[in-house]
């Protein structure tokens, strides 16, 4: 069963990996790029947060870094370390590369995915009912940031749907956190 799912893994990256176009090259990266990750953020911090709950802008920064670290250190500690799965451009011949050298040894799980499905996990459960078209486009930024990793060659497919998987519960936990702080901050205002 393992064989099989692995065999499946490879021939999806190498279809996704082979299909590529050369206009979507740039796009593909730049949704790769940290600073692009800045600019996504900024404008939902911007067009969503200070617009819909100005008053709250400490705990969603709070907790969007929250989300980064338990989703980066958790993908790092918790399954490359331990997993061991070499990414395609260290594992495979002919994997294609777009203005990008391999990088760490290890994909399983895709950090990328992780972090950014952690983040639109949290704004989803935050927004859903204030902003749904907000979450909407995060969950797409997501999905286009997890879907670069593989068309850049540096995850398998796996790679970034157990990313998205584990970076979903680092998300839901930490809207659980900051819900449970929201109401600890309420009663003690109230009681005062």
């Amino acid at each position: 069963m393992l064989d099989t799912l692995v065999n499946w893994d490879i021939d999806c990256f190498r279809w996704i990996n082979s299909h590529y176009c050369t206009a979507m090259d740039w796009t593909m990266w730049t949704l790769s790029q940290h600073w692009c990750w800045a600019v996504v953020l900024v404008l939902f911090f911007a067009l969503v947060t200070l617009r819909k709950e100005p008053h709250r802008w400490w705990l969603i920064i709070g907790a969007a870094v929250l989300c980064f670290l338990l989703a980066d250190q958790g993908s790092v500690h918790l399954f490359k370390d331990t997993v061991c799965r070499l990414r395609p451009c260290h594992a495979l011949d002919d994997v294609r590369m777009f203005h990008t050298r391999c990088g760490g040894q290890y994909g399983f799980v895709s950090s990328h995915a992780a972090n950014a499905f952690a983040i639109a996990m949290f704004l989803f459960l935050r927004y859903r009912h204030k902003a749904p078209w907000g979450v909407a486009m995060i969950f797409l930024w997501a999905f286009a940031t997890s879907y670069s990793r593989i068309y850049l060659g540096k995850h398998y497919p796996g790679d970034t749907l157990c990313g998205a998987m584990f970076g979903m519960l680092c998300g839901w936990a930490v809207w659980m956190l900051s819900a449970w702080i929201e109401k600890k901050k309420c009663i003690k205002s109230e009681t005062k």
